[in-house]
């Protein structure tokens, strides 16, 4: 997740189109069944919710499969192991705090991380960052060894790139098109040309809208602030309906991430970041919305879910 609050935000929620965050859903009573494929559950969150209070924050917003990576890995598990096998723990690469921007330098994390698919209890890899400028470049033993890894193991990757350009991505997905990727945040700031070409070339990424809302990117926006989908959003979703997915990635606040002295109260908000989502889907035709709010996870991850 990337993104920072400014005085854009103000005017984004100046009209009253928006709840501030922590405010109650006035949108809509009725919640159908979704498919969170975004979730944490890390070492600063873990401070202000125990497994227990998220596995009922995601109950009360009736999650029927959630997908859950954590810093470090193992407290995905603590979740999966309280709620079941609708919740999906992935395997991140970053195995204490801190590592976010050298995990692909970390010698360890090859053999943490077929251990940890072979032992049965992940079920992907992800979430991890690729930061262009910063790395790791598409040459890195380390990132190239997690790709193997899930096409040996046959599990998704769910990547988060931070960069301008889809360029950046693309030739990793031609070079490995038998692995499975999930694009977190569709690209964050990129827009939908640009995220539909680099689906119009590689048929093996799939594409997630986690943080795609008035508090996170709030300078890439895929709704307008009535909540409807922008034209341009709605025709690349009309054009892949089988290849799109929803998520809230609670982070909380997203101006100071990871900071030592205050915890991350991301799951406090876990009902505002889905509401955003279902407004714009339940606006689609019903079939549109099976498949984004539900069906298409379910096939991706292979998981019915509860």
């Amino acid at each position: 997740m990337f993104g920072r609050i400014t005085s854009v935000l103000v005017l984004l929620l100046g009209d009253g189109s928006w709840p501030a965050v922590g405010e109650p859903n006035v949108w809509s009573s009725e919640l159908s069944p979704i498919a969170d494929v975004h979730l944490h559950y890390s070492w600063d969150q873990q401070e202000v919710t125990t497994p227990k209070e998220a596995i009922q924050r995601l109950e009360d917003n009736n999650v029927v499969l959630a997908v859950v990576s954590s810093t470090p890995p193992e407290l995905a598990l603590e979740l999966r192991e309280l709620a079941g096998d609708w919740v999906i723990p992935l395997f991140r690469p970053y195995l204490e705090p801190g590592r976010r921007h050298s995990w692909f330098n970390d010698t360890r994390v090859l053999e943490a991380a077929r251990n940890a698919l072979a032992s049965g209890k992940y079920q992907g890899i992800g979430e991890f960052h690729m930061i262009a400028g910063h790395g790791p470049s598409l040459k890195n033993p380390v990132l190239q060894g997690l790709i193997e890894l899930a096409i040996e193991f046959d599990v998704p990757l769910l990547i988060h790139t931070e960069t301008s350009s889809h360029r950046y991505f693309l030739p990793l997905c031609k070079r490995y098109p038998r692995a499975r990727f999930l694009w977190a945040h569709a690209g964050g700031l990129l827009d939908a040309g640009q995220v539909g070409a680099l689906m119009d070339a590689c048929a093996n990424v799939w594409i997630e809208l986690s943080a795609r809302d008035p508090w996170r990117y709030i300078h890439s926006p895929i709704a307008d602030t009535e909540g409807r989908l922008l034209p341009a959003w709605l025709a690349l979703i009309r054009r892949y309906p089988d290849r799109f997915m929803v998520g809230s990635d609670p982070v909380w606040p997203v101006e100071n991430l990871h900071a030592w002295d205050e915890p991350d109260t991301g799951w406090e908000r876990l009902g505002e970041y889905l509401q955003f989502h279902r407004r714009w889907l339940n606006a689609l035709p019903e079939p549109l919305t099976e498949r984004l709010r539900l069906r298409n996870a379910q096939r991706f991850f292979r998981n019915d879910g509860r």
